[in-house]
């Protein structure tokens, strides 16, 4: 019971911060001469609803148009009909569930990281890489030219041992580039907030020089790097055991969705029931506290930047073995890191409402970027997800509003017996 009141309590704030943003910024709506309503249609339908969706009734219950000019009343969320952009939503919802957690590590441990887009480039280029060297080293081992010469059984322990490979190297990149400003937090008492920043820039900068020239694979006007091998590949489900599917056609969620449900389930009882865990949230709770109760609080938080590195460093990892395939030259921009340090605050850094907040969170993004084809700036999407990170960060003013409109108020006392006989007649 305490546990599904604290899984309510995680997600209701973010839920009332949603709808506030989108009361606020009807009024930027408005200013760019277009109905909210009708804006947050396309928004919803262009971020989670079916093919075809106009209305917010169509999310739920659409009509499903047939061949012969009929329609046919089917439940929104199952329709696929030309792939279904819920699959979409998942597709980009697990690096930030990955990226989320990697914050939520880092901040259980008062340790106020946003390093989590340096350390998934980086473990990006790791694997980026790797996916195509060590492969490379393998056919040459066993005296063949390439994937398609060589033999099955070669090929099949290769997609087992090659994508964990390059997972677990670009978790070690991802972990000491995450160590490093904590080292200089602990030791030097440096700002990780100013380092982390600093170190987001530097990996910016490293992964576009190497895309740009040592790892660039030709001359195409878009520098980019090789193609990772076959054997690396974690191959999206309509590849594979949902081939004829056609709910998952045009999305490239895959294996990647579980590697990151399971990250998800190992930090949360890390957290929650290890005294590694116990020792971190205790850095995070009271430091001298937890010093003079004999925890090794540096040691602690170490611990927390190497384990938050590593799930950023595996959220670069899967983007590209499941999704990317290359990294190319741009990609150093992305805000994957960013995005998910938004969805950890948003949930309050709550395992169970990253869950939640991760493909919502998508799902607006989605649809912010749709926006521009129904004629709509796109601009419009950035600053409603604005207003609802505003509206989160208000939470003790929300709690205090909901507070105070649930309060019971005191009914009027009745007047005594006694004192209704010495009143004046």
């Amino acid at each position: 019971m305490n546990f599904l009141r604290r899984t309510l309590d995680g997600v209701s704030i973010p839920l009332i911060a949603v709808v506030l943003g989108l009361l606020a910024s009807s009024l930027f709506v408005l200013l760019a001469n277009v109905s909210p309503i009708d804006t947050y249609q396309q928004l919803f339908c262009e971020g989670f609803g079916p093919r075809g969706c106009q209305t917010f009734g169509d999310l739920f219950v659409f009509q499903a148009p047939n061949e012969d000019g009929t329609t046919t009343t089917v439940f929104a969320p199952l329709y696929g009909s030309g792939g279904s952009r819920l699959a979409l939503i998942l597709e980009q919802a697990t690096p930030l569930i990955l990226t989320a957690l990697s914050a939520t590590v880092a901040f259980q441990a008062g340790m106020f990281s946003i390093g989590m887009n340096g350390q998934l480039i980086m473990g990006a280029i790791t694997v980026a890489f790797l996916g195509v060297w060590l492969p490379a080293q393998i056919y040459g081992v066993a005296g063949v030219a390439d994937y398609d010469s060589a033999p099955e059984l070669l090929r099949t322990i290769m997609h087992l041992i090659v994508p964990l490979v390059c997972m677990a190297a670009a978790m070690v990149v991802g972990a000491v580039y995450s160590w490093i400003p904590g080292y200089l937090k602990v030791k030097l008492n440096v700002n990780e907030l100013i380092s982390t920043i600093i170190f987001n820039a530097i990996a910016v900068q490293l992964v576009g020089y190497l895309v740009n020239f040592p790892l660039r694979s030709d001359q195409n006007n878009i520098a980019r790097t090789a193609r990772i091998d076959d054997t690396a590949w974690l191959i999206p489900f309509n590849r594979t055991f949902f081939a004829d599917v056609e709910w998952f056609s045009g999305a490239r969620v895959g294996v990647g969705l579980f590697i990151a449900l399971i990250a998800a389930a190992l930090v949360w009882f890390y957290l929650k029931r290890t005294t590694a865990g116990y020792e971190q949230r205790m850095t995070r709770g009271s430091s001298l506290f937890a010093r003079f109760g004999g925890i090794a609080t540096g040691k602690a938080a170490l611990r927390a930047m190497l384990i938050s590195g590593a799930l950023s460093g595996l959220a670069g990892a899967i983007a590209i073995l499941g999704v990317e395939r290359r990294v190319v030259d741009g990609y150093n921009q992305t805000q994957t890191g960013f995005d998910g340090v938004f969805v950890a605050i948003l949930a309050r850094e709550a395992i169970v409402g990253i869950l939640i907040i991760a493909p919502i969170f998508a799902g607006l993004n989605l649809g912010a970027i749709n926006l521009q084809f129904g004629d709509l700036p796109r601009q419009l999407g950035g600053i409603i997800i604005s207003f609802i990170i505003l509206f989160n960060a208000m939470e003790d003013w929300i709690r205090e509003r909901l507070r105070a409109l649930f309060k019971p108020r005191p009914r009027p006392e009745a007047p005594s017996p006694d004192a209704k006989e010495a009143a004046p007649s």
